[in-house]
């Protein structure tokens, strides 16, 4: 901007400046941010736009109601009081003046006679894309009559160019080029730098890259498709935001533009019959050149009146043409979204029919097989039903779930097709589909939806149902209730006081996996031996009876049952259905990764040959942690957080918050690492006393230690009452580390003995670990400590080596010269904080601490990060471990080196990536 006004302020250059771009590029924001610069240096603008109605209108540029920097629109950013809007317009048509050089230049002398009385003026015109030949003929002659003055001209134009403009413009920007009396300036579409910081200004958070990919391939870049669709995504909870992070929602439907967008308004000025026709193209576009006699069809009109509003609508660049390809797109997508949703019902269906019978017929084809299934899915009975329903249920047959995106398609087609379903038996099946692909994925109420259904018919359908289908419609509807919040209707099932179907085998596997999501272990156990006969006798509730039991097994401290059933994984039951091979590879997995055993983990996956991306985001979040990508740990863990299914059962929902809260408050983000956790409650998840040890974690770092006691004794408690042992070696290391800490050696051996008896029974190596690691913290033996060591580096997981390091140099069971390695390790996992911590341990064992002025910068980043969480100078100085006065001291050393003024431009310049290393 400040070029552009030093350029209409320099008497040396020329004296029209032409702003090209396409529409929606932001030309009419660039010159009302013209106006308002050339306001501060007392520079008077005169400003005009042109329509396809009139010549030219005063006006004083306000942006639009709907424009990207949200101004308003009748008010305007008017400079200066003392510079009135001009009553009429700087230049106009004068009869004749396209034909008469004499006439033109008379109004020429008119126009710039006050124009050049006042001197350092500029005339602004935007829209001049509607110009007429009279009236450019007189700005040709303006031009030349200001030239080598002080008045200035900016001609705002869209392009690609139409009209007069395309024709005499040309001709007149040529003669003005040979002369010197132009400068070209072409806006360009924002670079996806500029999308990043566009989406991060409009969202107030740091976008993921999902969603800056969908925004990017949706608008192209233009801002002002950008800013209505961010617009819109918010206003519909397509995006949102978690610790200042936006995340696009899974599933969401395609952005689209407020109503009154200017991209929209560009078709309504064509008319409302190329209206039509543009939203008739927006559904049909994928026919290539059979959509223009569909279209005539749909609206009753010839191919030749369609195509005319076609190539009107090719001119004013909305839409393009291949004739080679013999293809129609829209230049900008999210026009085609929106127009698609300006369609009503009959209006759509229909559209969708004739899509549909031409595919069938053979007079068009499209290379996308998912565009006939769309199709079908939307027309509905316009179709033939019964060949629909096969197509779709064939379609969703051959695609795998393996995105949310996908899913959610996935669905859509097996709703629409059981509209169509020929019998109840049909239509109750493909609902089944549907809410198993839903649930697959999380996506717990749309998986209801399906299955209410099932659950209101069970009953009277109950003789056309296999059992096994009973067992699987009860089983998705425990988990769909729980994973919608109603917890109360799950805690029936398990009582016994709500079932949905007379047979016993579904009922009682109903119960199972009720008391399974509440976490209910030893009733879990309880019940399968009490009912043993009767789920070992039907295939499908063997599957789910077995694999419930070795898990009430482990959980409540009998690991050799699930050990053995990883060893034969040939004999699991089932294992020719892929989808249940699946779902217990993963379950198993889940398990391992709770466990903390990474390697066996690995080892899984390969084996199975399963790509991670498959896996639940809990699990790859976990997964990340474990490889030491903490980056890819804390993003999916709050990508989690805006799925369907975030709250739905998951055996490493607690695992994984505990995680990336570690990770969180290892950079000094305590209060995002505090909302995640709390997060975490909703419902109760599964081994929830882990979510106790991230409180405490916080609480800690906080300097309550007291109150972090508190949350541990809690999360002891609930373990024990639950008769949960696998993973309480986490929260009993935790206090028994306490205990430690304030000397108190008796609570210290009572938990050493809890710990070792955990070791022994899980028998897992991290179990082990620990007990191995508070032994020596305990007793200070420097032997064990290289036991605890050599442990961790078999285990594989960096952080928890420097963990482990730092425990042992602390308790003296270990020599400070493995200092450097935990450090080093700390900054690959951008652990500010714990890097603070250990430059404190190691100038304490005099072991030089590498790289001043990166501890300086570290330690000044970290303070900025703590701020920026929104903490005070007193919770500064207990996490600093220092006194209030020098915090204040820090603070203003740092606000005097970056040149922010406060706490919110420092957090934003955090977030946006401007913080001044």
């Amino acid at each position: 901007m400040d070029a552009i006004t030093e350029f209409a302020t320099c008497p040396d250059l020329p004296p029209l400046l032409v702003v090209t771009g396409p529409a929606g590029v932001g030309r009419t924001t660039l010159l009302a941010d013209l106006r308002v610069a050339l306001g501060h240096r007392d520079v008077r603008t005169y400003c005009s736009q042109f329509t396809p109605a009139m010549a030219g209108v005063p006006a004083n540029l306000a942006l639009r109601p709907d424009d990207p920097a949200g101004r308003d629109h009748e008010a305007g950013p008017v400079p200066r009081p003392d510079f009135p809007m001009l009553p009429w317009a700087p230049v106009g048509p004068v009869p004749h003046a396209a034909s008469d050089p004499g006439a033109a230049r008379l109004a020429a002398a008119a126009a710039a006679a006050p124009l050049l009385l006042t001197g350092d003026a500029v005339v602004l015109l935007d829209d001049v894309q509607w110009i007429d030949r009279d009236t450019l003929a007189v700005l040709e002659a303006l031009i030349r009559r200001i030239a080598g003055t002080t008045v200035k001209c900016v001609c705002a134009v869209r392009t690609p160019a139409s009209g007069v403009v395309r024709t005499a413009g040309l001709a007149v920007l040529r003669r003005l080029r040979r002369e010197g009396l132009v400068h070209e300036l072409r806006m360009n579409p924002l670079r996806p730098a500029e999308i990043t910081k566009t989406i991060r200004e409009l969202t107030k958070a740091a976008p993921e890259e999902r969603l800056v990919r969908q925004l990017t391939s949706l608008t192209r870049g233009l801002p002002a498709a950008l800013h209505g669709s961010v617009a819109v995504m918010q206003e519909l909870g397509a995006v949102q935001v978690v610790n200042r992070q936006a995340f696009l929602v899974p599933g969401s439907p395609l952005p689209r533009l407020p109503p009154t967008h200017q991209m929209l308004r560009m078709i309504h000025q064509l008319g409302p019959e190329t209206w039509r026709v543009a939203k008739a193209l927006a559904v049909l576009h994928p026919l290539g050149e059979q959509a223009v006699p569909l279209i005539g069809e749909a609206l009753d009109v010839t191919p030749a009146r369609v195509r005319e509003k076609l190539e009107n609508l090719v001119r004013e660049g909305i839409v393009h043409h291949s004739v080679g390809k013999g293809s129609w797109r829209f230049v900008v997508p999210v026009v085609a979204s929106t127009l698609v949703a300006h369609l009503g019902p009959y209006e759509r269906r229909a559209l969708a029919a004739k899509a549909v019978t031409a595919l069938w017929s053979g007079t068009a084809q499209c290379p996308d097989p998912d565009y006939l299934t769309d199709q079908l899915a939307t027309a509905g009975r316009l179709t033939d039903p019964a060949r629909a329903c096969a197509t779709l249920l064939d379609r969703a047959a051959a695609r795998s779930p393996d995105t949310p995106e996908i899913a959610h398609r996935m669905a859509w087609w097996l709703h629409a097709g059981s509209e169509l379903a020929g019998d109840r038996t049909q239509q109750a099946l493909m609902r089944l589909q549907c809410a198993w692909v839903c649930t697959t994925h999380g996506d717990y109420r749309q998986s209801l939806e399906a299955l209410r259904p099932l659950l209101r018919d069970l009953r009277e359908l109950q003789d056309e149902f296999t059992e096994e289908t009973q067992v699987e419609v009860q089983l998705m509807a425990v988990w769909t209730l729980y994973g919608t919040g109603r917890v109360d209707e799950v805690e029936e099932i398990a009582a016994g006081r709500l079932s949905w179907s007379e047979s016993p085998t579904p009922r009682v596997l109903a119960r199972v996996a009720s008391l399974v999501v509440l976490d209910c272990w030893p009733e879990v156990a309880q019940l399968l031996a009490e009912t043993r006969q009767l789920w070992q006798d039907n295939e499908l509730a063997r599957f789910f009876g077995s694999m419930f039991e070795v898990l009430a097994a482990l959980w409540t401290g009998h690991p050799q049952p699930f050990q053995a059933t990883l060893a034969a994984r040939d004999r699991w039951s089932l294992r020719e259905v892929e989808r249940l091979r699946v779902r217990q590879t993963i379950i198993s997995l889940s398990t391992l990764l709770t466990l903390g055993d990474l390697r066996q983990a690995e080892r899984l996956l390969a084996a199975e040959h399963l790509d991670p991306a498959r896996l639940p985001l809990s699990d790859q979040a976990l997964l990340a942690r474990m490889r030491g990508d903490a980056d890819t740990a804390v993003d999916l863990a709050l990508r989690h957080h805006v799925m369907a299914g975030a709250h739905g059962w998951n055996s490493n929902r607690a695992p994984m918050h505990l995680a990336a809260a570690e990770v969180l408050v290892s950079r000094g983000r305590l209060t995002a690492a505090r909302e995640l956790l709390a997060a975490a409650w909703s419902p109760r998840p599964m081994l929830a006393h882990l979510i106790t040890c991230g409180e405490a974690h916080v609480l800690e770092a906080l300097g309550d230690r007291a109150e972090a006691t508190t949350r541990l004794v809690l999360g002891h408690t609930m373990s024990s009452d639950g008769g949960v042992v696998a993973a309480t070696e986490l929260v009993t290391f935790r206090l028994a580390e306490q205990a430690v800490d304030r000397g108190d050696l008796p609570t210290a051996l009572t938990y050493l003995t809890e710990l070792e008896n955990i070791a022994h029974t899980m028998q897992t190596e991290r179990a082990r670990l620990y007990a191995l690691l508070l032994r020596a913290a305990i007793k200070q033996d420097t032997s064990v400590g290289e036991e605890c060591i050599a442990l961790a580096r078999e285990r594989g997981q960096s952080f928890e080596v420097a963990w482990v390091i730092a425990r042992l140099v602390r308790s003296r069971a270990a020599g400070p010269e493995l200092l450097p390695e935990a450090y080093q390790i700390l900054g690959d996992n951008g652990a500010l904080l714990y890097r603070a911590r250990m430059r404190y341990l190691m100038r304490r064992h005099s072991i030089a601490v590498p790289g001043r002025q990166v501890a300086v910068a570290e330690n000044e980043r970290l303070l900025a990060v703590l701020v920026s969480e929104g903490l005070g100078n007193k919770q500064l100085a207990r996490v600093l471990r220092t006194s209030d006065k020098s915090v204040e001291g820090r603070l203003s050393r740092l606000f005097a080196r970056t040149g922010l003024r406060s706490r919110i431009e420092l957090s934003a310049a955090l977030m946006s990536g401007e913080y001044p290393e």
